[in-house]
């Protein structure tokens, strides 16, 4: 296995774990220490966890795909074109802002 390979399943995988996370988060709005202290709000830091998860997660699927030959270019390019649309989303609309506890505004 190349190491580029490699890099791509560790990608997928920990896109994986933190779209995962992002889903437990929405589910059960429970926040760690960690978490409460980032975000204002549960909803917030699910999503901005299932956004960027998924963009790793699309990324690694696309290039995986293209690499075994199940995927055509246009495939390959449009999941190319949802994870940085999912990226984007997560960076800009769910970004970690500091929470209403007194914690400094982290942007």
């Amino acid at each position: 296995m190349d190491p580029r390979d490699l890099f791509q399943v560790l990608l997928g995988v920990g896109g994986l774990l933190l779209a995962s996370y992002g889903v437990r988060l929405l589910m059960t709005r429970r926040m760690s220490p960690l978490v409460l202290r980032t975000w204002r709000r549960p909803i917030d830091a699910g999503m901005f966890f299932l956004c960027g998860g998924l963009s790793f997660l699309l990324l690694a699927a696309g290039y995986l795909g293209r690499l075994s030959g199940v995927f055509g270019p246009a495939t390959g390019w449009t999941l190319a074109a949802l994870a940085i649309a999912f990226l984007a989303l997560s960076v800009v609309r769910y970004r970690p802002r500091g929470s209403r506890h007194g914690a400094p505004d982290v942007t």
